[in-house]
């Protein structure tokens, strides 16, 4: 019995020290730097000195309108792209999981996938190019008698059309993950569940409503949690596209730290803001997960 234990303990040693070359790695490329920022956060820091202000730095985030201003326009950015995210990922995959014409749905689905593939900077200096006061769409609402032909819109030097802007960029570049991911869940719901359904004289919305959407719950919980983090600290589209002008009318947490630990060298302050964007992702992943772990029981 003693022998059997040892063996047993000798082999859990051994099979624990494998894991400790990507304890290491996880150590040096993610808890280290997070714990570097913390500390960083509790100083008044630049490239010439490094002065401990406890929280100071936090009590001057609390009160510089412009630091919520980035905050709120964070949130509806992030809101706004991951519900358009789901619904056209979500109608897309219902559309091509029907009976097409199998050459037909590759195709489409070929198509469709194609601004996924774009690097976020390449979509952004395409967007860029269509929303010129000369650029395609402003020329497509004139042809169309939406606008005056002699009237143009500067959509991404509007403040009230900047954010929007963006927000539709990034809607159109990654709402093809949801699509992918929703028609892979599609596939995999079993047939006999709509066959059982249409003998009970279920439409197809209490089809889609009380089979669809509980079997596709896992992956719409897994894609949203996962699209909400990527999308609340993205940074290229608004610095591609806006720079988080005009007036700050489309600065979103991102953007914002950037300008001010590297440009305003302010690397405490910006420290403090990467801090408060860390925490509130964690508080809200936390909650969204264990709700949804908790509906699933």
């Amino acid at each position: 019995m003693l022998l059997t234990l040892k063996r047993k303990y000798r082999e859990e040693v051994l099979a624990a020290s494998f894991l400790w070359p990507s304890l290491l790695i996880l150590v040096a490329l993610l808890i280290y730097p997070l714990i570097d920022v913390v500390r960083l956060s509790l100083h008044d820091s630049n490239l010439q000195r490094e002065v401990w202000v406890g929280f100071g730095n936090y009590i001057a985030l609390a009160n510089d309108p412009l630091f919520w201003r980035a905050f709120w326009q964070t949130v509806v950015f992030t809101f706004f792209s991951v519900v358009l995210h789901l619904v056209i990922g979500l109608g897309l995959a219902l559309l091509l999981n029907m009976n097409l014409d199998p050459a037909f749905r590759t195709l489409a689905r070929g198509l469709l996938i194609v601004p996924w593939l774009l690097a976020p900077t390449v979509a952004g200096m395409i967007w860029v190019l269509m929303l010129q006061p000369f650029g395609v769409l402003n020329g497509l609402l004139a042809s169309l008698g939406l606008i005056d032909a002699n009237f143009t819109i500067s959509w991404l030097g509007d403040p009230s059309t900047a954010l929007g802007s963006v927000t539709a960029m990034n809607v159109w570049r990654a709402f093809p993950f949801f699509m992918v991911m929703l028609l892979a869940g599609l596939q995999a719901i079993p047939k006999q569940l709509y066959e059982a359904a249409e003998i009970d004289g279920a439409s197809l919305f209490r089809q889609f409503w009380h089979i669809t959407l509980p079997q596709l719950r896992g992956v719409i919980t897994t894609i949203v949690l996962l699209d909400s983090i990527w999308t609340f600290r993205a940074f290229d589209p608004v610095y591609v596209m806006t720079g988080g002008g005009p007036a700050h009318s489309s600065e979103v947490l991102a953007t914002a730290i950037y300008f001010d630990g590297f440009q305003k060298l302010k690397f405490g302050y910006a420290s403090a803001e990467a801090v408060v964007m860390f925490i509130v992702l964690f508080i809200v992943s936390a909650i969204y997960v264990r709700r949804t772990m908790s509906n699933q029981q």
